[in-house]
């Protein structure tokens, strides 16, 4: 059984202990050893307790950083002269544009006098050339003048000849839209003809619809009051009659006065069912009348559409001729247009083409002296800022870390002159493994110690590619507030945060055992002792943290005893807790690089319980 790191007072009592046993084994006093071990199995252990405490422990890492300028930079020299005058040493302060020395400028003044002279030679030129360009404009535009008011009447001719042809497609376009219109007309008329046909022609139905009820009405009233009959019997009557008073028949003259008076009975009853026939008759009539008028007019609307359509052929006829004669008029019309653009254009253009030569040249001649003016102006700024280059001045506000320069030597553009750095920020670099720079975030406070002095930092750079000399990625950090202890260069301790956990138990370090890699504590329950196993996190010199397995409610033993087992009898003597509340930081120290966990990931956020963090160290029980 394997457990981590036992301080110092209870490592005498645990070496004392074992020193007996040892002593009791060589004097070969088994049966005594035995007595006494049961005997000392069946006492009861006085133990320390604790309860554990929920908080944060927070580890921190020690690197070893080089300080360095925020913003350092080297004065060249651009040109090799002879120094002038100096006034500068190092450890002066300068300002941004402050003069550091001068340089000896006799070529530089001599190639400027010389270039200004070839940029006022070019500028003469280039006055010259824009008069003889002014002058060939002038020109132009006087042979454009000519020309326009050669070609006027020409052009007058021509807008009348196009207008009065204009005026005559006008007038076709015209013809044409009448046409149509005409065509719209007749399509409405058309359609107003097909809607009245069409109700002419449900009326025809219903006129005739209406003589048949009518028929079928009379034809059933005359069966009603038994016309055919009525009629048969008058017709019999009238037979009778003329039987007896046929010339050479003496007829019997009851006889005929019967035949008489059954004719005059049957012209009354004939009478009568005709009148009561009358109405039906007479609604016959006109139903035959009413269908007789529909029919003539639903045909009526039949023969208005048939010419509405001829009408409308004609038209589309003279329409197609319509659009014939305007294509021609317009073919004449272009053809008319084009002989005219082409006896008149072609010279105006030939004319202006041979005019604008002239300025085409002169223009030319002015670019090309603007050009050579330029170039000698670019020899003007190039011979100015070389003469520049012959006083050094400071690009930055800072102070002077270097002077490689004197009076009467050369200065030249493979040496630097000067050496600049701006102190008011410092910036401390230092290396970290992959794991501890999972841990770092821009922004984050650390702390520098340059031999016992304190400074804040602030992390403002985290490297993301290996160093190739160390294997580390670079940080930088920035200290806002130096001093003049902060040398360029100079190394320095840097402390950081890394590690951290939060909403975890806190308890003592040394009550922690192991067994095959697994953590356990002892707890005293009803004055016994009892061993739990527990999930542990990570540790410093004095506290260690507990994810799982225990709680705020267990008393857990802090102190050590050899005969401590599961299930023995203890005395708990109740202590104050860690010492640390949820807030205060533990440290752990190391040699500049983190300590990887034994299952450390990519992150490296957690270390393992049994970690070495620099200062603990693993002991045989």
């Amino acid at each position: 059984m394997k457990r981590q790191y036992i301080k110092s007072g209870r490592g005498a009592v645990s070496v004392l202990l074992a020193a007996a046993c040892a002593s009791t084994l060589l004097f070969g006093c088994g049966d005594a050893a035995e007595s006494a071990e049961e005997e000392t199995m069946s006492e009861v252990i006085p133990v320390e307790a604790q309860m554990p405490v929920a908080g944060t422990l927070v580890l921190k890492n020690e690197f070893v950083g080089t300080v360095s300028p925020e913003e350092s930079v080297y004065v060249i020299p651009m040109v090799t002269a002879e120094v002038l005058s100096t006034g500068i040493s190092v450890g002066d302060t300068v300002t941004a544009g402050q003069e550091l020395c001068k340089l000896d400028t006799e070529a530089a003044e001599l190639q400027l006098a010389s270039a200004q002279a070839q940029y006022n030679s070019a500028a003469a030129g280039v006055q010259a050339a824009e008069v003889g360009y002014e002058i060939a404009q002038a020109q132009y535009d006087s042979t454009v003048a000519q020309m326009d008011v050669q070609n006027e009447q020409t052009q007058r001719q021509k807008d009348l000849t196009m207008y009065q042809m204009q005026m005559q497609i006008d007038g076709i376009n015209d013809g044409i839209d009448d046409i149509n219109e005409q065509l719209v007309k007749l399509d409405e008329d058309r359609e107003d003809a097909k809607d009245q046909r069409d109700d002419l022609n449900k009326a025809r139905g219903k006129a005739n619809e209406y003589v048949k009820q009518a028929q079928a009405a009379y034809h059933a009233a005359a069966v009603a009051y038994g016309y055919e009959a009525v009629q048969a019997r008058y017709q019999a009557a009238i037979a009778a009659v003329t039987a007896l008073e046929t010339p050479g028949v003496t007829p019997d003259p009851a006889a005929l006065e019967a035949a008489k008076q059954e004719l005059e009975d049957a012209a009354a009853a004939l009478k009568e069912v005709e009148e009561k026939l009358k109405p039906l008759a007479e609604a016959l009539q006109a139903a035959q009348a009413a269908a007789s008028q529909t029919s003539a007019a639903y045909e009526q609307a039949k023969a208005g559409i048939e010419s509405i359509d001829d009408g409308k052929e004609k038209l589309e006829d003279s329409l197609t001729d319509t659009y014939k004669t305007k294509a021609q008029t317009e073919t004449v019309k272009n053809l008319t247009e084009a002989q005219l653009n082409i006896d008149t254009q072609q010279v105006q253009d030939i004319g202006k083409r041979t005019a604008a030569l002239g300025v085409d040249s002169a223009a030319a001649q002015v670019n090309s002296a603007r050009v050579g003016a330029a170039g000698a102006k670019v020899g003007i700024d190039s011979a100015e800022y070389q003469l520049d280059m012959y006083t050094l001045t400071a690009p930055i506000d800072g102070v002077i870390e270097a002077v490689n320069v004197k009076e009467h030597d050369f200065a030249s553009p493979q040496t630097p002159a000067f050496v600049i750095s701006n102190k008011k920020t410092m910036t401390v670099t230092f290396g970290v493994s992959e794991g501890i720079r999972g841990t770092l975030r821009i922004g984050q406070k650390i702390q520098i110690d340059r031999n016992g002095k304190l400074y804040d930092a602030v992390i403002t750079e985290i490297g993301s590619m290996v160093d190739q000399t160390t294997g580390l990625f670079m940080i930088k950090s920035c200290v806002s507030t130096p001093d003049d202890s902060l040398l360029t260069g100079s190394s320095v301790k840097v402390t950081a945060e890394t590690y951290s956990q939060t909403d975890a138990l806190l308890i003592p370090y040394d009550a922690v055992y192991y067994d095959d890699s697994q953590p356990y504590v002892y707890v005293a329950q009803n004055g016994v002792a009892k061993r739990m196993d527990v999930e542990t996190g990570i540790f410093d010199m004095e506290l260690i943290t507990v994810l799982s397995g225990l709680s705020t409610e267990d008393t857990l033993i802090t102190s050590w005893s050899a005969n401590l087992r599961e299930g023995a009898e203890v005395s708990v003597q109740m202590t104050a807790d860690s010492g640390k509340d949820s807030t205060e930081t533990a440290a752990d120290e190391t040699d500049g690089t983190e300590t990887p966990a034994a299952d450390e990931t990519d992150d490296a956020e957690t270390p393992a319980a049994d970690e070495t963090n620099g200062t603990q160290t693993t002991g045989e029980e």
